[in-house]
């Protein structure tokens, strides 16, 4: 008797302090939410975190995706509320993605129309060491809503040339062609399962969006092209004629110097129709070809199916 009475008391002990320390323990979610709510943000709902290892070199390449180029942009970014990524490089830390109750307006002609928006927070351990906004899933921005547009007084293309991007991202293989010649050295890159070609024919700001469109649950960025893309999954490409659109009027962009635009057509044998609008046989494309600055080289600014 006196041992079940032991054994009770035990219990209930080992049950009190277990509550005990439960409700001391750190719960991310609701920190994550306290945090986010000082800049005026909500979560729609819990994420779960993932790791992330922060690359130690964040230069940039012609022949990959601009990874250094995120990490220096979100890093900019958390430093407006006070965080630095950079000190934490070369280290596996843990990130989360929310999609947040509130939206925000777009720029420009977009600014009378609300988007949705998500926040990215970096976590070591249980500090946190950088967090930003994504607009519409892609374009990076400070949790005090702020663009680096809006904290350089300048384009971003200017941003990303201070930093010396656009020199890393010079190619003596395309660097010196005309726009039809790059259109061509594209096609030719995916003819020959050249993925650094094809790579040092998209501009800047084109390799920046893909960093973010379509990537996977659980991950912060692409690194590289996606298995559906024109450039993964053709077999073969043959350009019958290029092109140029005389009549084409710009889209006004402050990071972009000149541009034009190009109807090609092209014969292509897929490897899989699956999952793609895209057809084997004759294929028609719309290509803008743009340069960042007046001394920057003709680069694929966007590839469209309709002009």
């Amino acid at each position: 008797m006196k041992l079940k009475n032991l054994l009770l008391l035990f219990c209930v002990l080992l049950t009190i302090l277990m509550t005990a320390c439960s409700s001391g323990q750190f719960n991310t979610y609701n920190e994550d939410t306290k945090f986010l709510l000082k800049y005026g943000f909500s979560p729609e709902k819990e994420s779960s975190y993932f790791d992330v290892t922060i690359p130690t070199d964040w230069k940039i390449q012609s022949t990959s995706m601009p990874i250094g180029l995120y990490w220096t942009e979100v890093n900019f970014l958390s430093r407006d509320i006070g965080y630095n990524i950079e000190k934490y490089k070369g280290k596996t830390v843990k990130a989360v993605i929310y999609r947040l109750n509130e939206k925000l307006p777009g720029q420009g002609e977009s600014s009378k129309y609300t988007y949705p928006v998500n926040a990215v927070i970096l976590r070591d351990g249980e500090n946190i060491i950088g967090a930003w906004l994504e607009f519409i899933g892609s374009t990076p921005l400070s949790l005090k809503k702020n663009y680096i547009e809006t904290l350089t007084e300048r384009p971003w293309i200017d941003w990303v040339m201070s930093h010396g991007f656009l020199k890393e991202m010079a190619s003596p293989v395309v660097d010196n062609l005309t726009p039809e010649e790059l259109i061509y050295a594209y096609f030719n890159g995916i003819n020959k399962g050249d993925k650094g070609l094809i790579f040092s024919t998209l501009s800047i700001d084109m390799l920046h969006d893909m960093l973010y469109i379509n990537r996977p649950e659980k991950t912060l960025y692409n690194t590289d092209f996606e298995q559906n893309s024109l450039e993964l999954n053709t077999k073969s490409a043959t350009v019958l004629s290029i092109e140029e659109n005389k009549g084409y009027t710009p889209v006004k962009n402050k990071n972009i110097y000149e541009s034009k635009e190009y109807k090609v057509t092209v014969n292509l044998t897929l490897k899989s129709e699956d999952n793609t609008p895209t057809r084997n046989g004759r294929n028609t494309f719309f290509f803008i070809i743009s340069k960042s600055t007046k001394d920057s080289p003709w680069k694929i600014e966007s590839i469209g199916t309709g002009p």
